[in-house]
């Protein structure tokens, strides 16, 4: 019988080497161990069992682009079969023989391959994970809900009708004084698969906002007030010392019963629409209208980010009852502890809308 190195060598050659070299033993006779019978081994019975051990591969130049979904559970075998059925990879075995070499993690997600390329190079772009497809979207601090929605559906390719339909399945998650799901949908940038549901994408936001949460010890179905409390910091807040102050000036004045007197309270019924902002002050028919209804508003006026829930946790030491920020293109803030010490600050405020009359804020 033809000795180890010898299969190897017919396994390595080319195609007419091999033919060569199986026409020479057509008319090897081999005797099996034990039985003394001899047996006539044809052509066609060695090529076909030969054929087993030689591996289909691609060698040209690739084809057109496709991609593959690898979902949670996938394995090596699920994954080269899917690759095979693409027409990634020429053979199951091209890529899957690689895979068993090979030390790597199969990451749930679409994936963007050129067609009729080797098992190696297969199974090497898989591992880099550079072709993998995503969509990302970011959400700044502060935004709310109206805003969030047509962002997401344009970032994403999602209806927007979905988005605010989904919006009402993660009810049952938050308060249910909750007005919405205002301030739940936590800003940062989000990474999803092109195949996204509109569900998926709100639950995220949620699960991300939970998990904030958590870090502070925090449950999200019990932190309604702190989320309306965090969110007029964040809307009032433009410097990270600041946040903490402003934080103590809300801490103070709900200790001694005085009503906040916020500013994004009013604005958030009115949509940034209001002309007279003196008249929406005096608008009793908005329930978040701080200048009217003591505490907390009865929801958050937009998304809080860490910073602002931390403040609203931790406030900064002071007797601090008001704040005013004398100059709106640098955020810069004067903190006051009585009413004569913030009617001056109030005044350099004024004074400098009248220097910058094309501000808009």
């Amino acid at each position: 019988m033809p000795g180890k190195n010898q299969v190897n060598l017919m396994t390595s050659s080319t195609d007419k080497s091999r033919k060569n070299l199986l026409i020479s033993i057509v008319t090897v006779v081999a005797l099996l161990i034990g039985g003394g019978v001899a047996v006539a081994v044809s052509y066609d019975s060695i090529k076909n069992y030969l054929s087993r051990f030689i591996i289909e591969d691609y060698s040209g130049e690739a084809g057109p682009e496709t991609t593959i979904t690898i979902v949670a559970g996938d394995d090596g075998a699920a994954v080269a079969r899917k690759m095979l059925e693409a027409d990634i990879v020429k053979s199951f075995d091209a890529v899957y023989r690689e895979m068993l070499n090979a030390d790597f993690t199969i990451y749930p997600g679409t994936y963007a391959f050129p067609t009729k390329i080797s098992g190696a190079t297969a199974l090497r772009l898989l591992i880099e994970g550079k072709n993998r497809v995503v969509n990302q979207v970011t959400i700044p601090e502060g935004m709310r809900i109206q805003q969030i929605i047509p962002l997401v559906a344009e970032a994403l390719n999602q209806n927007p009708d979905e988005l605010y339909a989904a919006l009402e399945t993660q009810r049952p998650r938050i308060d249910k004084d909750a007005p919405t799901l205002e301030g739940y949908l936590f800003p940062a940038t989000y990474t999803f698969d092109p195949n996204v549901d509109a569900e998926t994408i709100v639950r995220t936001m949620v699960d991300r906002m939970e998990a904030e949460l958590e870090s502070f010890g925090l449950e999200l179905k019990e932190s309604h007030d702190l989320l309306s409390l965090a969110a007029l910091i964040q809307a009032e807040g433009k410097h990270k010392e600041d946040f903490f102050k402003i934080s103590r000036v809300f801490a103070n004045r709900l200790e001694k019963g005085m009503l906040l007197q916020s500013d994004p309270s009013v604005k958030y019924r009115y949509q940034g629409e209001q002309s007279n902002f003196t008249d929406g002050v005096k608008d009793a028919s908005n329930p978040f209208n701080t200048y009217i209804y003591k505490g907390v508003p009865v929801g958050p006026v937009g998304n809080p980010g860490s910073l602002a829930i931390e403040a609203a946790l931790r406030p900064a030491d002071g007797k601090w009852l008001f704040f005013v920020a004398i100059n709106l293109k640098t955020g810069e803030t004067v903190f006051s502890e009585t009413l004569a010490e913030h009617e001056k600050a109030a005044e350099r405020y004024r004074q400098w809308l009248r220097d910058n009359p094309d501000w808009n804020e």
